[in-house]
């Protein structure tokens, strides 16, 4: 990511399909959000997370306009940002913005355009909406549980006892069934 201090200009545009934007661009609201899929069993505390892949970022572009030349390059600028034809597949479109290097924010698609905005006098506001573009590709991969035990309330009865021992038997069963169903009655 270049130094904005050293060279501030890189970051007051951003380039959409090879094109600078006009006036000063301020980009807000990216992230690099990820998707998790919360796994709830029938009545059971707490659950397991897989991890589904990387989200897709949303942000925004405030374009802000106060000389003519801006309004002139507003309308060649506004044809990238026009609606998709009826019929026509919509196309992403090539994306650059230092503070987006970082996240991975190579390529967009518009989202919304909104109104512009007079700000204070001679001042003028743009404001875009963009969704990330990116390609799926296969990702799943399951966390690691924490095998921390501290404090673990231990089996005091035989009703706790036979609990502890169907679990057992849940995740590794070792006993045929008329053992584990005489030793879940108390019968041994």
């Amino acid at each position: 990511m270049p130094n904005p201090i050293e060279q501030p200009d890189l970051y007051d545009v951003i380039l959409l399909a090879g094109q600078r934007s006009p006036g000063q661009a301020i980009a807000t609201g990216a992230g690099s959000p990820r998707n998790w899929d919360e796994r709830k069993g029938y009545g059971l505390s707490g659950a397991f997370l897989v991890f589904t892949g990387d989200g897709l970022a949303k942000f925004q572009v405030r374009l802000l306009l106060w000389e003519p030349q801006h309004f002139a390059e507003w309308e060649s600028f506004s044809a990238l940002l026009a609606r998709p034809q009826r019929g026509t597949r919509p196309k992403a479109l090539d994306y650059y913005h230092p503070y987006h290097e970082p996240l991975g924010i190579k390529s967009a698609v518009v989202e919304d355009v909104l109104q512009q905005d007079q700000v204070e006098p001679g001042l003028w506001a743009q404001d875009i909406k963009f969704i990330q573009y990116r390609e799926p590709r296969p990702y799943l991969a399951k966390p690691e549980g924490s095998t921390a035990t501290l404090n673990e309330p231990k089996a005091e009865d035989a009703y706790d006892k036979s609990i502890q021992y169907l679990k057992a038997q849940y995740q590794n069963p070792t006993d045929d069934l008329g053992t584990v169903f005489s030793r879940a009655l108390g019968g041994g």
